[in-house]
């Protein structure tokens, strides 16, 4: 690793993943032992939604960076195989190598500001975490996400008396229906699949049985199969007279060890769900000693359900965490300390305005870190305020005090920290997020980052020194489109302007600010209350800080819907072209920002 300054710098460079990584992933996974089902290429991307799923290598070993909740988190580590003296790839286990990227991942962690948390971790591999980092970590298992597999055989044929009842379905449905057919599952039969699950899903609705949990479920469907091809998966179907009353689809984990990722049949049907797992399973090709049926989410349901098939393994998983939280996470006064210094390094401000910043504005809940070695090297703060857009006021942060130390710049410290930052607010309930660029070549920058030149800093009224808050804000919101000062902020930039004393001068022009969407569909709702004229279908695509917003998004009457159901006539934008959609024409601004 690269050497800055006499200390280590920690942060690894990971890179959001994508389909076109499916031939380097699978180098790394197909050849292993591992069985988890995190490891199945289709769950990696079509999850990628809900868990902005990051991947690098690391001296040879691969390893995924994600994020549970607001939590950042990792898997164990992933060693590349080698070739043995028959041509065969096999993974040679390197207790050393495997602690030192665990070590690696960890000081990722830390330099993120998250102690470190570690999940899907097998119960062989506990021994050796334990071993390597004594009295360091709490292994605990999650029974929830324990991984259930059986064997091939033991699926197809439902042998022996404990199977029993599984084969009486089967024969019941094979005597009520005696002509239906099982077919591979094409990617022409997909639209039909997917109106099958709405129809399912409606009559969930119907009879109160929805649970919030089935609509990243669909998400996660629906992006598979708009993947299909690239994704190589296999399925099966069951028809009955014509109709479509089952499917199901996955792909390998490693040789031996296939992943049913998604499994759907008509209950209507008594033993459809029966028949489409064992002809399904029948119809794999027969290298696959193995069937993981993955975990039960800790539904009951679905937990009995998967132990009546009498699992041959339950793959136990644990979240390995920190056993004493580190002191840069509890110790608040130290990382202001340290922002503000960064700041007075990056920004050259006067001593009494950093004072001022740093006592009336900065909380620790606003700031956001990159800690490296126990010591701050990037910060930055989300300042709450709120966005009036034609009457509506919402939830928007003002992005202040970016700052990067000199020695840290240039190697993906300023993106991981906007990374961070934006996955954070989106879960905090933040629409839009607000900047002034310091210099004119960040403006490109915060491009990349999905920021957008569709608002501006504009000069405020005349005289405001000493102006009464209630005048201003009479002021403010006569606009149809500005960031709304509260009045605490408006007391702060008074004080501001008593700092500045005899240098203060009013703005006489207007600066160039940019803006980005953070929820793309809070926003879109806002968009179309005002234009309920608009009808149109919008893809948004490509928001690697916040995957959930790449969705498909229909215009109607003054709502918004949020689907991930393919439209060939939608408008493709990213991130940054959807700021500029919402906000074009409308004069956004903003003033008095402390900049």
């Amino acid at each position: 690793m690269p050497i800055y300054q006499g200390y280590t710098y920690y942060m690894i460079k990971f890179k959001d993943l994508s389909t076109a990584d499916k031939d380097l992933i699978q180098g790394y996974t197909l050849h292993g032992e591992r069985q988890n089902c995190d490891l199945s290429f289709a769950n990696l991307i079509s999850w990628k939604f809900l868990y902005s799923t990051q991947f690098a290598i690391v001296d040879n070993y691969l390893v995924f960076r994600f994020y549970t909740g607001h939590h950042l988190a990792y898997m164990m580590p992933i060693p590349k195989p080698t070739r043995a003296e028959d041509g065969t790839l096999r993974v040679v286990p390197c207790d050393e190598c495997s602690v030192n990227v665990i070590k690696a991942i960890r000081n990722d962690s830390i330099a993120m500001g998250h102690p470190f948390l570690m999940m899907g971790v097998c119960n062989y591999m506990t021994d050796l975490i334990e071993d390597a980092f004594p009295n360091t970590f709490e292994i605990k298992p999650n029974r929830d996400y324990a991984d259930y597999i059986y064997t091939r055989d033991k699926l197809t044929n439902l042998s022996g008396k404990k199977l029993q009842s599984k084969r009486n379905h089967i024969n019941k449905f094979k005597t009520l229906y005696p002509n239906y057919e099982y077919r591979a599952l094409t990617q022409e039969m997909i639209p039909e699949c997917i109106r099958l699950e709405q129809q399912w899903r409606n009559k969930a609705q119907d009879d109160r049985s929805y649970d919030q949990s089935m609509d990243s479920e669909l998400r996660s469907m629906t992006r598979a199969f708009h993947r299909w091809d690239r994704l190589d998966l296999t399925g099966g179907t069951i028809w009955v007279e014509g109709q479509l009353i089952a499917f199901t689809f996955g792909c390998p984990i490693n040789q031996s060890t296939f992943d049913v990722c998604v499994e759907k049949a008509d209950t209507t049907y008594e033993g459809a769900f029966a028949i489409i797992n064992q002809e399904f399973v029948k119809h794999l090709p027969e290298q696959y000693f193995y069937i993981n049926r993955e975990e039960d989410m800790g539904e009951e349901g679905l937990r009995y359900a998967k132990l009546s098939y009498k699992p041959d393994i339950l793959l136990e998983k644990n979240n390995v965490t920190e056993k004493y939280p580190l002191a840069q996470f509890e110790d608040q006064q130290r990382i202001k300390k340290e922002t503000k210094q960064l700041w007075k390094t990056v920004f050259n401000d006067s001593e009494e305005f950093m004072d001022m910043y740093f006592e009336r504005v900065f909380k620790s809940e606003y700031n956001a870190t990159c800690q490296i070695e126990g010591r701050v090297v990037a910060a930055l703060q989300t300042l709450p305020y709120t966005l009036l857009y034609h009457g509506h006021e919402v939830k928007t942060a003002y992005i202040s005090g970016v700052s990067v130390e000199p020695a840290h710049r240039k190697q993906d410290v300023g993106n991981s920290l906007m990374h961070q930052m934006h996955f954070d607010i989106f879960h905090k309930g933040v629409v839009f997020a607000s900047l002034i660029p310091a210099e004119k070549w960040l403006y490109d920058w915060y491009g990349k980052c999905g920021y957008a030149q569709e608002i501006t800093c504009t000069p405020p009224i005349d005289d405001v020194k000493g102006m009464p808050f209630a005048q201003y804000d009479r002021w403010q919101r006569q606009k149809d489109c500005i960031l709304l000062h509260t009045e605490e902020q408006w007391q702060t930039v008074q004080e501001d302007i008593r700092i500045a004393g005899a240098d203060y001068k009013p703005a006489t022009m207007s600066i160039e600010a940019m803006i980005r969407v953070i929820n793309a569909e809070k926003a879109l709702a806002l968009y179309a209350l005002q234009h309920p004229q608009a009808a149109c279908s919008i893809r948004i695509q490509d928001d690697d800080d916040i995957p959930m917003n790449n969705a498909y998004y229909r215009l109607a009457e003054g709502k918004v819907t949020k689907t991930d159901e393919p439209d060939e006539l939608a408008t493709k934008m990213d991130i940054r072209q959807l700021a500029s959609f919402i906000f074009k024409d409308e004069h956004a601004e903003m003033n008095l920002m402390l900049n």
